[in-house]
């Protein structure tokens, strides 16, 4: 069995005993993605107390969806997805509307309605840029998968993630270019 397989295999059965009923299990999930899930919503949030009740809705989420899990990626690219997308929901709504205004051309005098522009990203746009992402991940070996989305999702350093995996930095430079050439191919497949 290949390296980080073992991982994958142990995260598969507790999400089988998990999907029967076992407590054990779901906690044992709970635990091993607990961090994760925190981290991705604080960098998003920027708030502990936010990010600890994001965390929990999550979690919620993937004991009341376990079941409509499919497999076809790692839980964690699952949560993740799940993650930033609850992540950027509270943070819309718990934000007063950003608009910038812009010069005003009065039509008639007394006239003061300002142009406003909404700076968020267009919601499709959005949408199509996390369906491109979690095809491309699937591309991926999950251990390239994992490398990728510690560096650009959780924000690692280089350094950090060299150190995790004992290697050096122009390693996990190789790593991280091989990870975007293959979604990058994986992409124009689709």
């Amino acid at each position: 069995m290949k390296p980080g397989n073992s991982e994958a295999e142990a995260e598969r059965l507790l999400i089988q005993r998990a999907r029967r009923g076992s407590p054990e299990a779901l906690a044992d999930l709970v635990q091993m993605h607990s961090p994760r899930i925190y981290n991705w919503s604080l960098g998003i949030l920027k708030s502990h107390v936010e990010a600890e009740d994001n965390t929990q809705n999550v979690l919620c989420k993937m004991y009341l969806n376990l079941d409509t899990f499919k497999g076809y990626s790692r839980l964690s690219t699952w949560l993740y997805r799940v993650t930033i997308n609850a992540a950027l929901m509270e943070k819309r709504r718990s934000r007063p509307y950003l608009a910038e205004f812009g010069a005003s051309k009065p039509d008639t005098p007394g006239n003061c309605v300002p142009d406003i522009r909404d700076r968020h990203a267009d919601p499709e746009q959005q949408y199509v840029a996390k369906e491109l992402l979690a095809r491309a991940l699937l591309g991926l070996q999950p251990s390239l998968a994992q490398l990728f989305m510690r560096h650009k999702g959780e924000g690692w350093t280089q350094r950090e993630l060299a150190d995790k995996m004992g290697i050096s930095v122009a390693a996990l430079k190789a790593h991280i270019f091989r990870a975007r050439e293959r979604m990058l191919a994986r992409l124009r497949l689709c």
